[in-house]
């Protein structure tokens, strides 16, 4: 049996997940020790195999311990939770006392019982989703928790302020009521500069410039931004010249799977379509975030349709990066995009293409 040490915005839903997967919890924190009715004893001051820990993004975490216990932690992570991205290198071989950088899985090691490693695990938003849903077996958790924990300052505040509430009995229904409408002014509306949080699989981040929301419809979750082109380049996928003038029209929804980019002239015509496939967009109040699951469909102004890179995510799940679990929901998302593609609404750069 493994033993955990857990801190963090996600300890109660991991804490949770570990102990019915076979962990041991040791040195717990005064607020698990209470959740879980953790007896202080001997055994539970012992040092962990495994540690785990906020990242500074509150995306994710940090989890340091033996190759044994991160491997069974993988395995529970990319079971349970569908986009979870698991990133690691190898930090101390413990006998030779020898740094190294060969990447976890991919090359044997030996002596793995004395080995030491971390991994840079991120809980994109269907893994925080399903977090909220085991935190919830524990305490009263409103629906977005862990998102919301990671927001941080207010928000994350006055989230734990409204699941009082739940602990005091108020409707789950009012209280949700009560806390967006508290919080919506922490986020971006019409007119807001936003910025593009696009993370790719092995953890590099893009911020792809600083648009202007144009359009954003709250209930549906639909946003439209608009951005200009300055110098003259490639488009990624499409191949096609880009010239300064050139303008870039982007739909997103907020948890949707894609975002969908229809490139024009500066006389506005129509150059062609890129729609990037990811984890469910989150929007944050600085911007939106998501991770690229490398999968784009290109479509040009003569009709051609093609969808692009399948085998860089087969790669990253090959890797390790990635669960399976992941690779036929994108096969679903593309199929749905692929059988709803207008041409003629592609064109019309006022049509929402969503």
């Amino acid at each position: 049996m493994f033993k955990a040490k857990i801190r963090g915005i996600y300890s109660t839903a991991l804490t949770r997940l570990l102990i019915d997967r076979g962990f041991k919890i040791v040195q717990p924190s005064a607020v698990i020790k209470e959740r879980f009715k953790i007896e202080v004893s001997s055994e539970s001051r012992e040092p962990p195999d495994l540690e785990i820990r906020d990242r500074m993004d509150r995306q994710g975490v940090y989890a340091t311990g033996s190759i044994g216990s991160l491997r069974l932690l993988t395995s529970i992570l990319k079971s349970t939770l569908n986009d979870v991205v698991i990133r690691g290198r190898i930090l101390r071989e413990i006998e030779r006392s020898v740094l190294g950088s060969e990447e976890i899985g991919e090359t044997p090691l030996e002596n793995p019982s004395n080995m030491v490693a971390t991994l840079n695990i991120e809980f994109p938003a269907l893994s925080k989703r399903t977090l909220d849903s085991i935190r919830r077996k524990v305490r009263p958790t409103l629906d977005g928790h862990h998102y919301y924990k990671a927001c941080g300052r207010r928000i994350s505040s006055l989230l734990e302020m409204a699941e009082r509430l739940l602990e005091k009995g108020y409707l789950q229904e009012e209280v949700e009521a009560l806390f967006k409408e508290t919080i919506r002014s922490e986020y971006p509306h019409v007119g807001s500069v936003i910025e593009i949080e696009h993370v790719k699989i092995d953890g590099r981040c893009f911020h792809l410039g600083t648009p202007r929301i144009l359009e954003f419809e709250e209930e549906t979750g639909l946003i439209r931004f608009r951005r200009t082109f300055v110098k003259r380049g490639v488009y990624d996928g499409l191949k096609s010249r880009k010239e300064p003038g050139d303008y870039a029209i982007t739909d997103l929804k907020i948890g949707g799977w894609s975002l969908r980019t229809r490139y024009f002239s500066g006389n506005g015509v129509y150059k062609g379509t890129y729609i990037n496939l990811n984890t469910p967009v989150e929007l944050y109040p600085r911007g939106i975030r998501y991770v690229d699951l490398e999968v784009d469909i290109c479509i040009w102004p003569d009709g051609k349709i093609m969808e692009i890179d399948r085998d860089k995510l087969q790669e990253r799940i090959r890797q390790g990066y990635l669960s399976e679990r992941i690779e036929p929901l994108v096969e679903k998302k593309v199929e749905e995009i692929m059988n709803t593609i207008s041409l003629d609404l592609e064109r019309d750069e006022t049509a929402l293409t969503l």
